[in-house]
């Protein structure tokens, strides 16, 4: 959950440009999710790692009153110009305040960035801990089977676009740590203006997860009615795409 990336610090202005998502079909398979056990519109739903708040606004418009919330001021920045839909604060997913004030929470990706055992389980519970009784979870991480084999197939990626600050071109390129089921990866942003080129490099790690690592770190942390899929699409099963998609239910706290 670093904050020194280019893409989420000096880079942060070109996150969507770079980084095409369906975000309105994947938006609608989470607002579904939330109506299904029973976080209807108008709940109060926290969007996890919420980045440029693309997912945030777009759940907004499905009736939801959402925060979202992520440790990049630049990211942050940027999401709250997107107008008052959603409100945008600054803070640590393992810092959460520990208020039961949630319906819903959106966690989109953020749990690669997650690396140890402890982290990962603190990070899990600070979740839990803002969601009310039969409050939902809707995740999703990289899967490390299929992820370790489409990057050890494809593990050049490159992207041209124009943009009103110049011309930006982002490569990145990934090596496997197969031990530890992780993603190192080398990534370089290129800003070709009229006053000439600025670039920034940036190596980081990701860590991949396993189906059975993400059951067992959710019913730690409480959550029941575990469900799977591939995609945010329920007709995508899981471990047929390099994503893994969970929803989840907080148990009830007994009495």
């Amino acid at each position: 959950m670093t904050s020194d990336r280019p893409f989420y610090g000096s880079f942060a202005w070109a996150y969507d440009l770079l980084t095409e998502r369906p975000v309105s079909r994947e938006c609608a398979y989470v607002a579904a999710a939330f109506s299904k056990r029973d976080v209807p519109p108008g709940a109060r739903v926290l969007d996890a790692g919420c980045g440029t708040g693309r997912y945030a606004v777009e759940l907004a418009g499905h009736g939801y009153r959402v925060t979202g919330v992520d440790r990049s001021r630049e990211l942050v920045a940027v999401a709250r110009r997107r107008g008052h839909l959603a409100a945008f604060v600054v803070g640590d997913l393992a810092a959460l305040p520990l208020r039961r004030a949630y319906g819903g929470v959106l966690c989109r990706g953020v749990l690669n960035d997650v690396l140890t055992d402890d982290a990962r389980r603190q990070v899990l519970h600070a979740l839990a801990g803002v969601l009310g009784d039969a409050g939902v979870l809707v995740l999703d991480v990289r899967d490390w089977e299929v992820t370790a084999r489409r990057k050890i197939a494809e593990p050049i990626h490159e992207r041209t676009v124009a943009t009103e600050r110049g011309r930006l071109t982002f490569h990145s390129e990934t090596r496997l740590d197969h031990a530890r089921r992780r993603l190192l990866i080398a990534e370089r942003h290129v800003l070709v203006t009229e006053r000439g080129t600025r670039a920034e490099t940036h190596d980081f790690v990701m860590g991949c997860w396993t189906r059975l690592e993400l059951g067992d770190r959710l019913r730690d942390a409480g959550f029941v009615r575990v469900e799977y899929h591939g995609a945010y699409d329920r007709a995508v099963p899981a471990g047929s795409t390099d994503r893994l998609v969970a929803i989840a239910s907080k148990g009830m706290l007994k009495s």
